[in-house]
């Protein structure tokens, strides 16, 4: 069975860590903890994200901000009036393809495919979002 995608929204998003790096080192383990909740899904990130040196959470939750507001970019408006970051989670499918997801958007004949790249503190997130038939 082969699957084809007809484009349904594009977006992207840079950041610099150095702005994470700061809220995570200056802030109280209670900012962390909340700052994590708002950004990160509960089962499939927060464990990562606390098994992480600092240096690796920096990184991480840098990720994960870029990946979801590009995410956030290529929905429509009534989409984006219910959207929570917290909500959507990055994988790697069988063929270790990164994509991303939502248990609460579950839309079988959609996929959010997903590029992130690090440069020094600079990251950069493209997601693909595409509406899939399967022939």
């Amino acid at each position: 069975m082969k699957k084809i995608g007809i484009t349904l929204g594009i977006g992207i998003d840079v950041i610099n860590s150095s702005r994470f790096q700061k809220l995570l080192q200056t802030k109280s383990s209670t900012f962390t903890s909340r700052l994590c909740d708002r950004i990160l899904h509960p089962i499939h990130e927060i464990p990562k994200f606390k098994s992480f040196t600092t240096e690796r959470q920096i990184q991480y939750i840098t990720g994960a901000w870029a990946s979801k507001e590009a995410l956030f970019k290529t929905l429509g408006p009534e989409d984006q009036k219910n959207y929570n970051f917290n909500q959507w989670y990055r994988y790697h499918d069988s063929y270790n393809k990164p994509f991303i997801w939502s248990d609460h958007y579950n839309v079988e004949d959609e996929e959010f495919h997903l590029s992130l790249s690090h440069d020094d503190t600079l990251v950069i997130a493209t997601v693909l979002r595409q509406k899939v038939y399967k022939i």
